[in-house]
C-alpha cells in the first residue's frame, strides 16, 4: 500500500507543477491531489496503533568495508505517532492546492516564480510534517526533496520560457527559482542540525562523508556542529550543488521551448 501511495504522491506533485504553466491539466492535477490525499487517509485510518519511522540522511561515502563510494543511508532520528496522523500534512497540502488551482481556472500565469515557489515550499512543509508524524519510509524517504522540487523547477522553466524577454532573463528566472525553492530546506537543515530535531535534513551526527575533491573521507573527521560539516552537508548541497544540477537540466528544456515560442509556427505565419 505504501508503494502505491508513493506513486500517487509523485504523480500528484508532477501534475500540480505542470498545471501551473498548462491550464488544461489543472482538473487532472486536482483529481490526482485528491486521490493521493484520500489514499493516505484510508491507509492511516485502517492501520491500528502507533507508527515508528527511522529517518535517514543519504550521502556519498564508504559503507562498511566497501572500498567503492556508494550512497550511504545514515540514521538521523526516530519519530513515533498514531497511525492515523501521518496523512494529515499531505491532505492539508492537497486541499490548499486544489483550492488554488480551482481559483486559477484557465488563466495563464504571468510571474514564473510565485506559484512554483509556493508549491515547493508548501510541499517541503508537508514532507517534513509527514516525517514528524512517522509516515511510511517509502512515502517520505526515496528521492527526498527532489520528488517535488524538480517538478516545481520544471514549472518555473515552462513559465519562464513563455514570458522571458531574453535568454539572459530565462537563465536568471530558472537560477533564482531553483535556488529559492531549496533555500527553506537549507535553513531548516541547519536549524534541525543545531537543535538535533531529526528528520532527513538533520545532519548533526553525519561525519564520514567523502571529500569530492579527493574522493576520500575527510581527515581529520568532520566535527559535529562545526561550520565545515554544515558547509559540506547543508550549504554546498542545497545552495550550490543541487541548484547547479537543476539549472543544467532545466535550462535545456526551457531553451528549447523559448526558441519554439519565438520561432514556432504561430510566429512564422
Amino acid at each position: 500500500m505504501a508503494s502505491l501511495i508513493t506513486a500517487v504522491h509523485l504523480l500528484a506533485y508532477l501534475l500540480a507543477a505542470l498545471a501551473l504553466p498548462l491550464p488544461v491539466l489543472r482538473r487532472f492535477a486536482m483529481l490526482a491531489l485528491g486521490a493521493a490525499a484520500i489514499a493516505g487517509i484510508v491507509s492511516g485510518c485502517t492501520e491500528a496503533g502507533e507508527r515508528t519511522l527511522a529517518t535517514v540522511h543519504t550521502y556519498a561515502g564508504f559503507e562498511g568495508d566497501n572500498q567503492e563510494i556508494s550512497m550511504v543511508r545514515f540514521p538521523t532520528g526516530t519519530t513515533h505517532a498514531p497511525a492515523w496522523q501521518w496523512p494529515l500534512p499531505f491532505a492539508g497540502f492537497a486541499l490548499l492546492w486544489i483550492l488554488l488551482l480551482a481559483a486559477m481556472e484557465r488563466r495563464q500565469l504571468g510571474n514564473p516564480l510565485l506559484f512554483p515557489l509556493v508549491l515547493a515550499w508548501t510541499a517541503t512543509a508537508a514532507w517534513l510534517g509527514m516525517q514528524w508524524l512517522a509516515a511510511p519510509a517509502e512515502v517520505v524517504q526515496p528521492l527526498g526533496l527532489d520528488r517535488f522540487l524538480w517538478p516545481a523547477g520544471l514549472a518555473v522553466a515552462l513559465l519562464a520560457a513563455r514570458s522571458a524577454k531574453s535568454m539572459l532573463w530565462l537563465f536568471v528566472w530558472i537560477s533564482a527559482g531553483t535556488l529559492l525553492s531549496r533555500l527553506p530546506a537549507a535553513v531548516f537543515s541547519k536549524l534541525a542540525s543545531d537543535l538535533q530535531l531529526g528528520t532527513c535534513l538533520d545532519i548533526s551526527t553525519v561525519r564520514d562523508i567523502v571529500n569530492p575533491m579527493t574522493q576520500m573521507q575527510f581527515e581529520p573527521r568532520l566535527v559535529p556542529g562545526s561550520g565545515q560539516q554544515q558547509f559540506w552537508l547543508v550549504w554546498l548541497q542545497h545552495v550550490i550543488f543541487f541548484p547547479g544540477v537543476y539549472v543544467m537540466s532545466l535550462f535545456g528544456i526551457a531553451f528549447g521551448l523559448y526558441m519554439f515560442h519565438r520561432n514556432g509556427p504561430e510566429r512564422t505565419k
